[in-house]
């Protein structure tokens, strides 16, 4: 009976053709998957989200669609993430704006991370750190407050756009110390530091990547504070914001795997599983993860679900302390 109904199935056309399949008894998946990224193509993310795929269709033999979702501080690619098919065969890659700090800036947003979005894995930590031009005439943090306090509304900050952890961070800054200075908006990393390199953009709170640690061994960029519990060999002997005198400031940026809600249980465990098999892998650390200023996770759906309450507080405490409010 049951060959006789997978006969039948498996000879029907298109969209029957393939649940046909899946009922069979054919591995997930099935067919190609798509994973949504909320930046532009040739970005860091983007290169971090093909290398996942890369890793995910080594395991699996399927093929990886990376679909760039840009705009509205991730805001896009979440809502497109949510509209997916929910067969397991679409998921996103979002990160701590998407979730953490997004809902408490915007007035309306087009999504609702806790109904709309299913926690797979948080892939990784990014390891980050905030720098300041060598033309300014300050090498710590501490030196850096004296000199704004000095020299009102001469500074300048870029983050690499409105909303996001590269901003507050600097909000927070200036809340706890009272100085003043402007900030410089720009439409990602890349232009954001190559302002930087051109002295437009005082100060930055990037990943700390190759390209950034290489302004950093140049003398160009002077980095002057990490979060705590920072972890990148190569900034070692940076203090922290309490080291440096300030409250510690923990806020890890992270970019994390999720599906749309509706999503089968089986297939949400089957995701997470193999996307944290490529993450935790010897492979994919070595060419995508220490060299890029990135920390591996790769935990379970629940261990992910859990940091994530724990980080909405962080976001909303983040987001009041900044003061920032987006209308749209």
């Amino acid at each position: 009976m049951l060959a006789k109904a997978c006969t039948g199935l498996l000879a029907s056309a298109g969209a029957l053709l393939l649940a046909g399949a899946a009922a069979c008894g054919q591995d997930f998946p099935w067919k190609p998957v798509r994973l949504i990224v909320p930046f532009a193509a040739g970005g860091p993310v983007d290169v971090l989200a093909r290398a996942l795929g890369e890793g995910f269709k080594e395991r699996t033999g399927q093929a990886f669609i990376v679909d760039n979702k840009p705009g509205g501080n991730t805001s896009i690619g979440a809502t497109a993430c949510k509209n997916a098919e929910a067969d397991g065969h679409a998921f996103c890659l979002l990160t701590a704006s998407t979730i953490s700090l997004n809902p408490f800036l915007f007035a309306n947003l087009s999504y609702d991370p806790q109904k709309d979005l299913e926690p797979l894995t948080n892939v990784v930590f990014t390891q980050q750190v905030m720098i300041l031009h060598r033309s300014i005439a300050a090498n710590t943090l501490p030196e850096l407050v004296v000199y704004a306090k000095q020299n009102p509304d001469k500074l300048n900050f870029g983050s690499f756009g409105i909303g996001g952890d590269s901003h507050l961070v600097f909000e927070w800054l200036k809340a706890k110390t009272g100085v003043q200075m402007a900030h410089i908006p720009y439409g990602g990393a890349a232009p954001a530091l190559l302002a930087f390199e051109r002295g437009d953009a005082h100060l930055l709170y990037p990943v700390a990547s190759p390209a950034v640690l290489e302004r950093v061994k140049s003398g160009l960029a002077k980095p002057i504070a990490v979060p705590e519990g920072q972890q990148a060999p190569a900034l070692l002997g940076v203090p922290s914001f309490s080291a440096s005198g300030l409250p510690p400031y923990d806020g890890k940026t992270w970019f994390g795997a999720f599906a749309p809600a509706g999503t089968p249980k089986a297939r949400v465990d089957e995701l997470a599983h193999h996307l944290a098999a490529v993450v935790k892998s010897q492979t994919f650390q070595e060419r995508f993860i220490k060299l890029d200023g990135y920390e591996a996770v790769g935990n379970t759906p629940e261990a992910f679900r859990n940091f994530l309450a724990e980080d909405r507080l962080r976001g909303q405490e983040l987001v009041r302390i900044a003061g920032v409010k987006i209308a749209e």
